[in-house]
């Protein structure tokens, strides 16, 4: 099962973690394994592409995991975008999980 954490705080999203594999298919057939990384890591490459500060990430691809967080914005602008980016993953995930319930389960904290 692939377990997605995200946290928020007082201005909204601030890390996204993700463990673990669906095991849905077999390694290179699981689609389920395939959606939930191809949205997380578009959001990862939208936060880098606007945000003025790096983010930092930690991936490991054998273990199912991935880990990141918005950094701190530099104006309101660019906090809107990034909060714009992690809502639409947020909602995509949470699409994942009402289709495949037994191999995807999104927590909000």
């Amino acid at each position: 099962m692939i377990g997605i954490t995200v946290t928020k705080g007082s201005e909204g999203i601030e890390c996204v973690e993700i463990k673990g594999h669906a095991g849905y298919a077999k390694y290179g057939k699981d689609i389920v394994c395939s959606a939930v990384s191809a949205i997380a890591q578009t959001a990862l490459m939208g936060l880098m592409e606007i945000s003025a500060k790096k983010v930092d990430f930690v991936k490991d691809d054998e273990t199912g995991y991935l880990k990141f967080c918005a950094p701190k914005a530099e104006s309101e602008t660019e906090r809107i975008k990034q909060q714009a980016i992690l809502e639409t993953m947020v909602l995509g995930l949470k699409d994942i999980q009402k289709g495949y319930k037994a191999f995807v389960k999104v927590e909000v904290r």
